[in-house]
């Protein structure tokens, strides 16, 4: 895989939400994280995380909104 670069990072920036990097390192920072998560991405499947709702997902939010008002 292409490792994403500083240069490619900010002309994603500036071009997609009209942002400027302060510095390379920040530009740099985020490059290095974006790459290390898409190379994770690819070994989600491997957890067997089939039947696990999002954290945020409908029956999860519903679940903390009635221990919210059983704690009230």
């Amino acid at each position: 895989m292409a490792q994403l670069t500083a240069a490619t990072v900010r002309s994603l920036a500036l071009e997609l939400f009209d942002y400027q990097f302060a510095d390379d390192a920040a530009a740099d920072s985020v490059a290095h994280i974006v790459g290390a998560m898409a190379s994770y991405s690819r070994r989600l499947h491997a957890l067997g995380l089939a039947g696990l709702q999002p954290p945020f997902g409908y029956p999860a939010m519903l679940a903390e909104a009635d221990r919210i008002r059983h704690n009230s």
